[in-house]
């Protein structure tokens, strides 16, 4: 193998789209339930979301259930996409686990189905200290040279944010070139605080920092940043093609009045109590809304995550319907084609 991954931080551009798990609406899913994955929906997903535009695909994050899938289904379902993608954009395989020597194994049959990179949390039992983070990803980084690494910094999931001076090392780590940034960034916090400003001069463009679309016109207008994370794209792939298509070509206000004007994520889909309400049964939330959208056949959530308060189910199949309101004001390639 080489000694430097095949993706570098230049091929992280566009949208960068993390696709759910695809769970099977043909049986009753419960606890002893196995071979929950519906493979077929997983490959034709990751088909009509590259033709549809994305630039890259991520695995097995929150939604796409990584805590709650079995090691044979999380491998059958990362082997379906990967043969469905077949090598057109980077794929990101969900490697994340509680310790080092099982996501070393997980990443080496990755990389032996086709994988271009890993996606790539912590431990999460307990939280790791800066040193700890750092050698964390040395570790997987030196077995692994020529693999990228996508950083997972969600600092719910990993009990604390990844903060800048871990960042400024693992920027010196080629394998690592881009990040899911940490969600919904507020301006005042931002430039005040020193929050993305500091990490993104830390990384002086080693990491792509990428925040979801909902800030990409932010980031870009003032930092440059050519690409974001999306999993809005599994509800409305058009409209959230139609904001790459602005913010590139630099009408930065157009793509800020579409943001504005979208249901996504909308005041009704986040639970009152702020960020830690919102944590709970998120999976059920987006699952449910993906699913109604209508795009990708989701399915339900796993356990111990299909269990939720009535209501999140209700918003999320309320808001999915104006999804596909979007998708008919922003068509998607592969629904022209299909009309046509």
């Amino acid at each position: 193998m080489g000694s430097l991954p095949q993706i570098s931080v230049d091929d992280i551009k566009g949208v960068v789209a993390y696709q759910p798990t695809t769970v099977r609406t043909d049986i009753v899913i419960d606890r002893n339930t196995r071979n929950a994955v519906d493979l077929d929906e997983a490959a034709r997903a990751a088909d009509v979301l590259v033709r549809d535009g994305a630039s890259a695909i991520v695995l097995n994050g929150t939604f796409g259930e990584l805590a709650s899938l079995s090691l044979d289904e999380i491998m059958d379902f990362t082997r379906a996409v990967v043969e469905s993608v077949k090598d057109r954009v980077p794929v990101f395989a969900g490697a994340t686990t509680l310790n080092t020597r099982e996501t070393i194994e997980r990443a080496r049959k990755f990389r032996e189905m086709g994988a271009h990179g890993l996606n790539l949390g912590r431990g999460m039992l307990s939280a790791m200290d800066d040193v700890a983070v750092v050698e964390w990803y040395k570790d997987i980084t030196e077995e692994f040279p020529d693999m990228a690494v996508m950083l997972y910094d969600d600092a719910q999931a990993f009990k604390r944010p990844i903060t800048t001076p871990v960042y400024r090392e693992l920027a010196k780590m080629p394998q690592i070139v881009a990040c899911k940034y940490r969600t919904v960034l507020v301006i005042s916090n931002m430039i005040g605080n020193g929050t993305y400003n500091a990490d993104f001069e830390a990384v002086g463009g080693r990491i792509k920092l990428l925040t979801q679309e909902t800030d990409w016109p932010i980031v870009n207008r003032m930092f440059g940043v050519d690409a974001c994370w999306s999993s809005y794209i599994n509800c409305a792939p058009g409209f959230v093609m139609a904001v790459r298509d602005a913010v590139l070509a630099g009408e930065l206000d157009r793509a800020q009045a579409m943001i504005d004007e979208s249901p996504w994520p909308g005041d009704k889909f986040s639970t009152a109590g702020g960020p830690d309400s919102w944590h709970m049964n998120k999976i059920m939330a987006l699952k449910t809304r993906i699913h109604h959208a209508g795009y990708i056949k989701a399915g339900p959530p796993l356990p111990p995550y299909h269990v939720a308060p009535a209501e999140r189910g209700d918003t999320a199949r309320e808001l999915a319907m104006l999804d596909r309101e979007m998708q008919k004001k922003y068509p998607h390639r592969t629904a022209l084609e299909a009309v046509a």
